[in-house]
């Protein structure tokens, strides 16, 4: 479905609610036509380019619910961060951001990026730094490079119609993705608040409920709790000697019966961030392959 947010500013909803593998798209009308990022509903972004034109894909960030449909434009320019632009163009580093080049995990990651999504590498036409103020005809929007997801996750905000994208900061009940090889949860954590900080009326997520409109201070607030609940839950399980296979099998992020490697890399994506941020701290330690809580 598309919508107004603005006279030169559309929401182009992904299927399944902008559930995973989709994700909401901007539409910018100005400018010969820019998609802001494109996972959501290819028909709908087939018929914008058709009646109003496509000159440009933005793309916040490089994950593959986000380039999903990329690949079938192949002659439309690209624009990134300079931070995750070089995921965009090289399989290779996309891989190596995901953590799992050169594991055993990196046959499956391979096969199910050039299959399924598919990926294909794109020359990254414009390099986008933070705070840079963009032109797209009569509309103008400020950069806001927001780490912790991607390294160069960007957000876009539309100061003068009060809007504000904040993309994969998505505020759903799932909570917070810092699993790539560069995320980090107290990077995340800064950036959620920052983005809650800007103060936009109407503030647009890339999955789930996508229009959010006044304060998001508390649903930020109630989103980043997710981190510490996680964190709660695999102490309370370290309770005793745990090891890395046992951690990957609780569940503890997706819970319930949910077989497979794309599961077991999500598991341990996310809980190895919150055990290396415990023994930093002292707080485990690895003894003979199994990670021990240290009592305070």
């Amino acid at each position: 479905m598309i919508r107004p947010l603005a006279d030169r500013i559309l929401l182009i909803e992904g299927k399944k609610e902008g559930r995973y593998p989709y994700s909401h798209s901007l539409y910018l009308r100005d400018g010969g036509g820019v998609l802001v990022d494109c996972g959501s509903d290819l028909d709908a972004i087939l018929r914008l380019k058709e009646e109003e034109g496509l000159a440009a894909v933005l793309m916040t960030h490089y994950h593959e619910d986000h380039f999903l449909f990329l690949h079938r434009f192949p002659d439309v320019e690209v624009w990134a961060s300079e931070e995750d632009a070089p995921a965009l163009e090289s399989f290779d580093v996309l891989l190596d951001r995901y953590g799992v080049a050169g594991t055993g995990q990196e046959p499956f990651f391979r096969d199910l990026f050039a299959e399924k999504f598919p990926y294909r590498p794109r020359t990254v036409a414009r390099r986008i730094a933070d705070r840079e103020r963009i032109r797209f005809g009569g509309t103008e929007a400020v950069a806001i490079v927001a780490p912790g997801h991607t390294p160069g996750h960007l957000c876009l905000h539309f100061p003068s119609e009060g809007i504000l994208f904040l993309a994969d900061y998505d505020l759903t009940a799932f909570g917070p993705w810092y699993g790539d090889k560069p995320g980090g949860i107290g990077e995340f954590r800064r950036s959620g608040r920052m983005l809650a900080e800007v103060g936009a009326g109407v503030n647009v997520t890339s999955h789930e409920t996508p229009v959010h409109e006044g304060s998001i201070a508390a649903k930020m607030e109630a989103y980043l709790a997710v981190i510490d609940r996680r964190e709660e839950s695999l102490r309370q399980f370290l309770r005793r000697p745990r090891t890395r296979e046992e951690i990957v099998a609780r569940r503890i992020v997706y819970g319930g019966e949910r077989p497979g490697p794309w599961f077991d890399y999500g598991e341990w994506a996310l809980m190895g961030k919150h055990l290396e941020g415990m023994a930093s701290r002292g707080e485990v330690v690895v003894e003979e392959g199994r990670y021990v809580l240290i009592s305070p």
